[in-house]
């Protein structure tokens, strides 16, 4: 072996000896495992998706949420099927009121148009609390009742001027739209103490579906025939009661 040679030999010695490399062809992968170990627990660590997997779900959402917004506005009869379907959803599995509640414990401020839901009575010292007062429904429309409430019309008929102004009877938010089989054009409005009010026979309607509306707001104008006829009717935690009970039409 020349001079260069052995030269050469010692200088690839001290290297490996410096990066932990040998000639061996059993320890060659081992002198890698604290970088491998390292890059394994890295992977590990890192959290999946991401802020891409967060921006996809908003995504996402924000093509359902007008989805379902498109169908309801749709008049088309074939469409009638699967807006009933929304109507269910939104009214029955996800009570607006509830979402409000949970919005309000979670973030501190009650939504929108709704007063504090869990407003609670407190006595003060020397004073005694005031009772929970009864709520009050705005006149829908001033009328005479012509047909009354019983199981099969779930609410009342009242006649009125045709083209009267309808107003809601209380805040609340517009869950339905549409045409109903058995009330025709209809706005059904659902109210932060669990009850809905529907306004049916309409000529008009002023408002969508998922719009925020006042009491006393107008939200659509009675039918067109000389008695402008229109339907009213109340519904409380998944039953219908009588309006007459609770509020008049004079």
């Amino acid at each position: 072996m020349g001079a260069y040679e052995a030269y050469k030999k010692r200088h690839m010695d001290r290297k490996r000896k410096r990066t932990g490399l040998t000639t061996s062809s059993h320890q060659g992968p081992k002198s890698f495992e604290p970088y491998e170990r390292y890059a394994a627990k890295e992977m590990k660590d890192r959290p999946s998706g991401g802020p891409n997997r967060f921006l996809i779900r908003c995504v996402l959402a924000a093509v359902l949420v007008l989805a379902v917004s498109w169908i309801n506005r749709q008049d088309h009869e074939r469409f009638q099927r699967i807006q009933s379907s929304i109507e269910t959803a939104m009214s029955h599995e996800f009570q607006f009121a509830a979402v409000a509640d949970w919005y309000q414990k979670n973030l501190g401020e009650p939504v929108g148009f709704l007063p504090d839901l869990n407003k609670k009575q407190q006595n003060v010292e020397g004073q005694v609390a005031e009772p929970e007062k009864k709520t009050e429904y705005a006149v829908p429309v001033n009328g005479e009742i012509t047909g009354t409430y019983n199981n099969k019309t779930k609410g009342v008929t009242v006649s009125t001027t045709s083209h009267s102004e309808v107003s809601a009877v209380q805040d609340g938010l517009v869950v339905f739209a549409g045409e109903k089989k058995d009330s025709g054009r209809t706005v059904v409005i659902q109210h932060k103490d669990n009850t809905e009010s529907w306004y049916g026979k309409l000529d008009e309607t002023k408002v969508k579906v998922y719009e925020t509306v006042k009491k006393g707001q107008k939200i659509g104008t009675t039918s067109g025939d000389k008695k402008g006829n229109f339907y009213f009717a109340l519904k409380k935690e998944e039953k219908f009661i009588d309006p007459i009970q609770v509020m008049s039409f004079d």
